[in-house]
């Protein structure tokens, strides 16, 4: 029978524990009480600012931020429009494709500094008038870029006209440029301005393409017709009965097809060898006859000038020379500005995203609006009540005051009630100095609102909805530039979304920690992660205000502290501390060792049995996790 040798041990537990966790909870007190000191110094600086304003320039500065959101709101609108306006004229589009066209109004609007609105509209025009314009997104934006530009430097929307010239030359989206240049450079050189001279090519371009009259010749002979009072379409109809009738007569042909300088030429000889004026103005009758005979003199007489005018046109850059000097005005300036925060709005891709986003809610809404309405009708009865239960708690409080006042007057306690009502209105002065600039501005915004909310309460509210809706979202998709500072003031909703949103950030993390360091250390986690919902919010505050000129450099040394906090916490995406957990760390000094392993038992009766064994090499020794994970 194996003999049983049984060994009565005593073990001692030592407690590693309470004292770290003591010390942990000790360091989070301290910190948040510090953060809430400094959250607090900040708030009063921004609130003592505001406190210096007047309250109408209070209320100014109020109508001026809603100005802003109400002028991006309808700008997004407008734009939205004018996108799906465009799209109908290339309607055989793929979503694919359409969205290099998308990206090519904003690609244009930046580059010409026009609002992506106008250049939608551009588009739109551009393709309606000639769809070979638009096969490619390159070559329509090509086309509107030249068309913007010519519009800046005429001072009128030259896009018809352009592209109306195109057409009756047949040129491609490449030779844009050609062709607005030709136009800058006439108006320059010449006394027809772009817009007459669009009106004379309407009546003269396609004879002059059809008589082998280049752009240049064309606008050259248009202007010089404007150096003698002969603009617009009367210039335009004059000229094409000019080339008509040289035609007619046989002129300008020896190359084969007809040539202007070379028709120009015949004419000028066969009348040069005519020896009376008699003759030569009844050759002139006849080339032209009456009608034309006026512009036939001019050009006949000026060849000279026309020469020059050919010139002048010819491989130019007048557009872009013209538009930079108009737009170099205070009052255009401005509006380049407006047209760069529209543009900003309006096509990079995450505001189309979450454009996108906020239509689908609005369908929800829409197709649920018996919902919305029962909700907004509950919320008005929920406020109408909450308005007559402070109005009767009004009335009770003063009602008992009343009556404490006369109680106190008839039972000798007067002193003491007005000692009481001493600090009592002493609080109340002091609050009410902190916010009486506020309040007037709150008196003038309930009374705006209880005005709207009597003329369409519904449609505010639904309004009211689809601004809130739209704001969380954008606040939920720009998290982690400045999303998690504006849920931190929308209230209670906007602290659950950065609870949700700063577990999902950290989630890898908890679980790592449950995992690797047992129950303790995952709750040690969650707790750093936890704290981060406040820490990671006033982050994104104190990096706004840092890039406020003249206040952020209050703001830098607070940011700087406030880094290194949550990096040493391990609670940023690039931490330069990595948290090394006991468990790691004891894996991480196991060796190899060399030498004896002496066990001594010691039981109650004070016997000792001694074992030893020599053990050469590595000896694995594992460590329970009784001691906690610190």
């Amino acid at each position: 029978m194996a003999a049983t040798m049984r060994i009565p041990t005593e073990f001692t537990a030592v407690d590693k524990f309470t004292s770290v966790v003591k010390q942990m909870t000790a360091g989070v007190s301290n910190f948040t009480k510090s953060t809430a000191s400094a959250v607090q110094r900040v708030n009063s600086k921004i609130d003592g600012a505001f406190s210096r304003l007047s309250g109408l320039s209070q209320l100014l500065l109020g109508l001026s931020v809603g100005a802003i959101f109400s002028s991006a709101i309808q700008d997004i609108k407008n734009y939205d429009d004018a996108i799906a306006s465009f799209r109908t004229i290339v309607s055989d589009l793929s979503d694919k494709d359409f969205e290099k066209y998308r990206m090519q109004v904003g690609l244009v609007a930046k580059d010409t500094k026009k609002s992506s609105v106008d250049v939608a509209q551009s588009f739109e025009k551009i393709a309606a008038l000639n769809a070979d314009l638009a096969k490619t997104a390159n070559g329509l934006a090509t086309v509107s870029k030249e068309a913007i530009l010519l519009s800046k430097a005429s001072g009128f929307d030259e896009t018809e006209n352009l592209v109306g010239i195109m057409n009756q030359f047949n040129l491609e989206a490449k030779d844009a440029a050609r062709v607005s240049n030709v136009l800058a450079a006439g108006q320059a050189a010449g006394a027809a301005s772009i817009s007459q001279s669009s009106e004379a090519y309407k009546n003269f371009g396609s004879v002059a393409k059809g008589a082998n009259i280049t752009l240049e010749q064309s606008q050259a002979l248009i202007q010089t017709l404007g150096k003698f009072s002969l603009f617009g379409a009367e210039a335009g109809t004059k000229l094409r009965g000019v080339t008509l009738q040289l035609q007619k007569a046989g002129l300008g042909y020896k190359s084969g097809q007809f040539q202007i300088n070379d028709a120009l030429l015949d004419a000028t000889q066969k009348m040069n060898k005519l020896r009376t004026a008699k003759e030569k103005d009844a050759y002139l009758t006849k080339l032209f006859g009456a009608e034309n005979i006026t512009a036939g003199k001019i050009i006949l007489n000026n060849i000279d000038v026309y020469d020059q005018f050919t010139k002048a046109v010819t491989g130019t850059n007048a557009t872009q020379e013209q538009a930079d000097i108009k737009s170099a005005t205070f009052s255009n300036r401005i509006t380049e500005m407006k047209n760069a925060f529209t543009t900003l709005i309006t096509t990079n891709d995450k505001s189309n995203k979450i454009l996108d986003i906020t239509k689908d809610v609005m369908v929800v809404l829409a197709d649920n609006m018996d919902v919305v309405l029962a909700v907004g009708l509950g919320l008005i009865g929920a406020y109408v009540t909450m308005k007559a239960i402070m109005l009767v708690v009004t009335a009770v409080t003063f009602a008992q005051s009343v009556a404490m006042g006369i109680n106190a007057a008839a039972t000798g306690a007067m002193s003491l009630a007005m000692k009481g009502n001493t600090v009592a209105l002493g609080v109340y002065s002091a609050a009410s100095w902190i916010a009486t600039t506020a309040t007037k501005a709150y008196t003038t915004a309930q009374w705006l609102l209880n005005a709207a909310m009597l003329a369409n309460p519904i449609g505010l509210i639904i309004a009211a909805i689809v601004a809130l809706i739209a704001l969380v979202v954008s606040a939920i998709y720009y998290w982690e530039e400045w999303g998690a500072s504006m849920l931190m003031i929308l209230g209670p909703l906007g602290w659950i979304i950065n609870l949700i949103m700063t577990l999902r950030k950290h989630w890898d993390s908890i679980k790592a920690a449950f995992e690797t360091d047992g129950i303790i250390g995952g709750f040690k986690r969650l707790g750093l992660v936890l704290l981060d919902v406040i820490l990671y919010p006033l982050q994104q505050i104190l990096e706004l205000i840092s890039k406020i000129p003249g206040v952020g450099k209050f703001a830098d040394s607070g940011l700087e502290s406030l880094k290194k906090i949550r990096t040493n916490m391990n609670l940023t995406e690039n931490s330069e501390v990595q948290v090394v957990t006991p468990k790691q760390e004891s894996m991480s000094k196991q060796n190899t060792m060399n030498g004896s392993l002496d066990i001594n038992l010691r039981d109650k009766g004070g016997f000792m049995q001694s074992f030893e064994n020599n053990v050469n090499g590595f000896i694995p020794v594992n460590v329970s996790s009784t001691q906690g994970a610190f």
